[in-house]
């Protein structure tokens, strides 16, 4: 099979076309390096060759529908796994129209370049966002979506979207919290300058940053930290195989992908610390409008249907695998 992979000079993305690529699958990337870093692709290039599928990077954009006519004429597409986007939820409030046109616009771009050649298979990146402020956990499928933020409605709208498709097969992921890096060191993050919780972590113990801050201490939680679930990108690039291969059975669903485990900031730091071999500062300040208490996912679908199971998704796994790519890369992919 041939899969067309937007955003695949991300994080997901470029973990994701390396699963792909061990599993013979050939690959068109597709990515316009807003956010992506070409590095990536060349170290995927450098390691395979010919010795797994073939793989073609494209610099381009979602936005030009002359480029995705051309890709799909110019190729024997059999799938998409749609991972491009904006992801900063707090970017999405202060842009909202630049997060509908990323997000919901230029997806529905693709779509109709899809249909246009004849393409009926889609696996879209999607994101607990959706869901807001939750009612209850762990968080299932079938939890209300009230998003409080333009980007998460942006991912919710296209979901609507595509349901709304004649002839689509399609499988939808809500992602939680995604880490962890390659576990042989080969691909690392490439959002250095997210929020992202051990992201942080790892800038004050790399001298990038003075202090590790926590937000509320006060939650109703066992430590009274907030609790977050976290889900390695090799188990997430893992599920879109396993996407693929069932679209014709499944098309229609929406899974979650979490690890069900919820772990406190509070918890993650004291991890950190103890992978790195350092205490991690901290202060303590006060929380953050917006900010939940506990934000667990149920994967019990994802389990059952798709027959997922996750092997790195434990928390020492994802911060030591993370670690270990970036005291290596202490800024991160280069170019």
């Amino acid at each position: 099979m041939k899969i067309l992979v937007t955003g695949g000079a991300g994080y997901i993305g470029s973990h994701t076309i390396k699963n792909l690529l061990k599993q013979d699958f050939d690959i068109i990337g597709l990515d316009n390096l807003s956010s992506g870093f070409i590095e990536p692709i060349e170290i995927i290039k450098k390691k395979f060759g010919s010795s797994a599928g073939e793989f073609e990077f494209i610099r381009g954009d979602l936005s030009n529908k002359e480029l995705l006519k051309e890709i799909f004429q110019k190729n024997q597409i059999d799938a998409v796994i749609h991972l491009a986007a904006k992801i900063d939820a707090a970017e999405s409030v202060q842009k909202p129209e630049l997060y509908h046109q990323e997000n919901y616009i230029n997806s529905i771009n693709l779509v109709e370049a899809m249909t246009l050649a004849g393409v009926n298979k889609l696996v879209f990146s999607s994101t607990a966002a959706v869901y807001g402020d939750p009612e209850y956990t762990p968080i299932d499928e079938n939890h209300p979506t009230r998003p409080t933020n333009p980007y998460g409605q942006t991912k919710l709208d296209f979901e609507k979207y595509l349901a709304k498709v004649e002839n689509l097969k399609y499988i939808t992921f809500r992602y939680f919290n995604v880490g962890g890096s390659e576990p042989a060191g080969l691909l690392g993050k490439s959002h250095l300058q997210s929020q992202d919780l051990i992201e942080n972590i790892f800038k004050v113990a790399l001298g990038q940053k003075e202090i590790f801050e926590i937000f509320g201490s006060d939650y109703d939680t066992p430590d009274g930290t907030a609790i977050r679930d976290f889900i390695h990108v090799e188990d997430i690039a893992q599920a879109h195989i396993l996407a693929l291969e069932n679209l014709e059975r499944y098309s229609g669903n929406i899974f979650n992908l979490g690890s069900e485990q919820g772990f406190s900031v509070k918890e993650v730091v004291d991890k950190a610390s103890i992978v790195i071999g350092k205490e991690i500062p901290v202060e303590v300040k006060d929380k953050r409008p917006g900010d939940i208490a506990v934000s667990v996912a149920s994967a019990k679908k994802a389990k059952e249907i798709l027959l997922w199971n996750p092997q790195y998704s434990d928390l020492d796994s994802i911060i030591r695998t993370d670690w270990n790519w970036r005291k290596k890369h202490p800024t991160g992919y280069t170019k």
